[in-house]
């Protein structure tokens, strides 16, 4: 609840004032959910977990090599992002647009699917019925309907009403689809969480948090649709916030653990110390270039000159990536050995 109300008090703020200030409160919010929430910052967390946990990593045997490889190729597309910065800024802004963009979001829905497992599977060892196959169904096409139907509002439907207007994410791509477009999207989006709320109540098999988690999701994802300046506030806001709670759970010393390993009372600040880099490089960002963009992908041109930084900002970017790159091997839980050792971290384990 913490990013909706966030959210509703920046953008109460924002009508309050002038128009050309109440954008200014939009960036500042997308900065704020980027850095204090934790959409960005949160990144280095994949990286303690290995380091105080080696089972995590070592799950399954080729998961360290791969961890690994990846994290390396991911440096390489910083190197590359560095060099088309200087060569052609235009370009850059597009490729970062669309790269963290599209798989960003990707993140953070099958993020936002993995907490519905868990809720589901906490509800199953509490007693309630199983899901149904439908609600199976719905769960499975939740990633790939809600990433299409995000990305075609984001980078192809008009941004308003108002005539010559570009998407939100403006990358050069031609016309634009009408405005009007939008009651598609949105009636393909309430289509889909009316009948999985529908499922839900009538299966028997939900518990009152997993109902309300899905609506909190629901509220986040509907919000991009209609608003995605601030939809960009609310979902990377929860997202961040729940790799906040996912790792304090997940670095916690379970039975069986070294006692040499990190205590539970050290956790928090743990994670705060290794996300402070990040967020004195936003801090940065936000004195010498102010809210532009909000986040660690900004091309702002002013930055040209401050090579130190642009190098920082991207070796930042390549950490995100490799953060992507490496929860996408961790989380497989269709994988028994890796699901038997993230379940026994997650508290789940019987």
């Amino acid at each position: 609840m913490v990013p909706l109300v966030f959210t509703v008090l920046a953008w109460t703020t924002g009508a309050l004032l002038a128009p050309a200030a109440s954008g200014t409160v939009n960036r500042m919010a997308i900065w704020t959910a980027q850095y204090l929430l934790g959409n960005g910052t949160h990144v280095v967390l994949t990286f303690l977990l290995f380091a105080v946990h080696r089972d995590v990593l070592t799950a399954e045997p080729r998961q360290p090599r791969q961890v690994l490889l990846g994290s390396l190729g991911m440096l390489a597309v910083g190197a590359l992002l560095f060099s088309l910065y200087y060569v052609d800024a235009t370009g850059y802004g597009y490729v970062v647009g669309v790269l963290f963009n599209v798989f960003g979001l990707h993140h953070i829905l099958s993020q936002c699917k993995g907490f519905w497992a868990l809720h589901t599977l906490r509800g199953f060892q509490a007693g309630l019925a199983a899901p149904t196959p439908l609600e199976r169904r719905l769960q499975l096409a939740f990633v790939p309907l809600m990433l299409t139907l995000v990305l075609v509002r984001l980078f192809f439907v008009a941004e308003s009403s108002l005539p010559g207007d570009t998407p939100y994410l403006d990358i050069h791509q031609g016309t634009p689809l009408p405005h009007g477009a939008l009651a598609v999207l949105l009636t393909v989006w309430l289509g889909y969480f009316g009948l999985l709320f529908r499922t839900l109540l009538r299966s028997g098999s939900a518990s009152g948090p997993k109902v309300l988690y899905l609506l909190t999701v629901a509220v986040a994802t509907g919000l991009t649709l209609v608003a995605p300046a601030w939809g960009n506030v609310m979902l990377p806001g929860l997202h961040g916030l729940e790799y906040y709670l996912l790792s304090a759970r997940m670095l916690e010393p379970r039975e069986g653990d070294s006692p040499s390993r990190v205590g539970r009372a050290w956790v928090w600040p743990l994670m705060v110390l290794s996300m402070l880099p990040l967020l004195a490089l936003g801090v940065v960002h936000l004195v010498i270039a102010g809210p532009a963009h909000g986040t660690v992908s900004a091309a702002a041109t002013d930055l040209k000159s401050h090579v130190v930084l642009r190098g920082l900002t991207t070796l930042s970017l390549a950490v995100v990536l490799a953060h992507y790159f490496s929860d996408a091997l961790i989380y497989r839980f269709r994988l028994p050995s890796i699901r038997r050792v993230m379940l026994r971290r997650l508290g789940f384990a019987s």
